[in-house]
């Protein structure tokens, strides 16, 4: 099926004449889908993510004591924020640390204990 547009004018636009088909064609039954991109096999290193939050407090918390040691030196030149997001930083971290390594801790519980199976008359 082809559909034929004619010259005209659409919202200021001059649009040329064009012609349109449309058709509906099934897809082959012998041929199949090949994704081009595949997703490797592999767990994730880190899955909960608790290691690289515990890198990044760990290098706040080493920033804080570096700017807290220097806080003369960054309140002569303007920067005393620095030490400041540092703390912010580290405070945030163990919140965070504190929130992952519990929710791990539920899942291995949760995937320690069975799963009791009702019956289905017993639900009613």
């Amino acid at each position: 099926m082809a559909i034929m547009l004619v010259d005209g004018h659409v919202g200021g636009f001059h649009v040329s004449p064009m012609v349109v088909s449309v058709s509906k064609s099934e897809p082959d039954s012998s041929s199949t889908h090949t994704p081009v991109v595949t997703q490797a096999p592999v767990k994730a290193l880190d899955p909960d993510g608790v290691g690289v939050i515990s890198i990044g407090t760990a290098a706040f918390v080493v920033a804080a004591i570096v700017f807290g040691v220097t806080q003369s030196g960054l309140a002569a030149t303007g920067h005393l924020w620095f030490l400041w997001v540092a703390i912010t930083g580290a405070v945030l971290g163990v919140l965070a640390l504190a929130g992952l390594i519990s929710g791990r801790r539920r899942r291995r519980a949760r995937a320690a204990t069975p799963i009791e199976t009702k019956a289905p008359e017993a639900l009613n």
